[in-house]
């Protein structure tokens, strides 16, 4: 008797120890299935809005950009009463949702103290208004903020002498060349050392942008390129860093890709007299 006790207690024991594992295995194997973008302990993660895949804090509130700052210049340009409809996101700790890399994120000390995360360079904001994860009724306000996007390679950047005009993720100017026509660039060999093509495919962007207004050049020389409304758009390399714009102007023909006044380049192909006087001159010392 004595020993079919032991005997059934052994197996009970057994049994909870199968059971308890099955139940172990199980969670383990749900939680290997849980998508990156809903761990709780991110602080950082990706979420679906209608803007598209966009930036939030770890309980999905929307995450912000604001034109006016310079971004990488360690300082935000939001203070005061901008603050308060415009609190700064500070990530503490910082853990991100895949497919974000901690590489983009930094921190900078505002001049109150505080601490606020970057992203890319650009400081990150909450917007006072939306009330509940999801929302997006920041975008665009005053034509200078901007819901962040994950894949954004083109921004908008403010500033009181230019207006809006574009910049690459990381806040260095785009420029558009006069003396180029609709789906061609007349910038080539010496010319494309100083003002490199830009190329990002495809485009994500402010939603204020229309993406059918972004195209593709195929240079001549093999190198593909980035059109706005039809205008090739550039770098310059005597831009030393981000809200940089040393290229303003530049042997009146280069400008930055002002988006406030903006026109379609009218499709023409030049003659063969304006093309051999243009170089001849040497696009007229445009580069």
């Amino acid at each position: 008797m004595k020993n079919t006790t032991c005997f059934l207690l052994l197996l009970a024991v057994t049994a909870t120890l199968i059971i308890a594992g099955c139940a172990q295995q199980q969670q383990q194997v749900q939680a290997s299935s849980t998508p990156a973008a809903v761990r709780t302990a991110d602080t950082i993660r990706v979420t679906s809005s209608t803007l598209g895949t966009i930036l939030t804090d770890g309980k999905g509130n929307t995450l912000y950009y604001f034109a006016n700052d310079v971004p990488a210049s360690g300082a935000s340009t939001c203070t005061a009463q901008c603050a308060i409809v415009w609190p700064a996101f500070s990530a503490g700790t910082l853990q991100v949702s895949a497919p974000l890399d901690t590489a983009d994120f930094g921190t900078i000390t505002r001049a109150d103290g505080t601490q606020q995360t970057t992203w890319h360079g650009w400081p990150l904001y909450y917007y006072a208004t939306d009330s509940a994860p999801g929302d997006v009724n920041g975008e665009n306000v005053q034509k200078v903020w901007f819901v962040v996007k994950t894949g954004e390679n083109v921004l908008i950047t403010h500033s009181p002498d230019l207006g809006l005009y574009l910049t690459d993720i990381s806040g260095k100017t785009l420029y558009i060349f006069t003396k180029d026509t609709a789906g061609t660039s007349a910038c080539t060999g010496t010319c494309l050392a100083k003002w490199p093509a830009f190329y990002a495919n495809p485009v994500s962007a402010p939603s204020v942008l229309n993406l059918t207004d972004f195209s593709v050049v195929s240079r001549a020389d093999g190198v593909n390129q980035t059109a706005y409304m039809g205008r090739s758009l550039y770098s310059f390399t005597g831009d030393a860093k981000p809200g940089d714009v040393n290229g303003q102007g530049f042997n009146n023909a280069w400008y930055v890709a002002n988006v406030s006044v903006m026109t379609p380049v009218v499709t023409t192909q030049p003659t063969a007299a304006s093309t051999t006087n243009s170089a001849s001159a040497g696009y007229g010392g445009g580069y």
